[in-house]
């Protein structure tokens, strides 16, 4: 005859297998997508200064004026950085000037 019926011959996959398998796929993919977590960390560094820079733009009402905002701040926090510096070098040379007695 030409049609015969099937016979069903393919072994049926138990729990156990299914969870094996399972297993099986995440570790692979696991493995295929390791992160490295400096760098998850340094990505996510960058998009919150970019987030920063986009409400500063925001507020500002452009982006030349957020620019602004953020060189006027950086500028600040490098003349402060740089006189603390200055005091720490100037206590480092100069000891008995930078103790004070009370």
């Amino acid at each position: 005859m030409l049609w015969r019926k099937k016979t069903n011959l393919e072994p049926v996959a138990t729990e156990a297998d299914l969870k094996t398998a399972y297993e099986r796929g995440r570790r692979d993919e696991r493995a295929r997508h390791k992160s490295h977590p400096f760098l998850a960390m340094s990505v996510a560094v960058v998009a919150l200064v970019g987030a920063g820079m986009i409400f500063l733009a925001a507020r500002e009402g452009s982006f030349s004026r957020g620019g602004e905002v953020v060189d006027l701040k950086l500028a600040s926090a490098a003349d402060s950085a740089l006189a603390a510096g200055e005091t720490t070098k100037n206590a480092a040379f100069n000891p008995d000037d930078a103790v004070t007695t009370r």
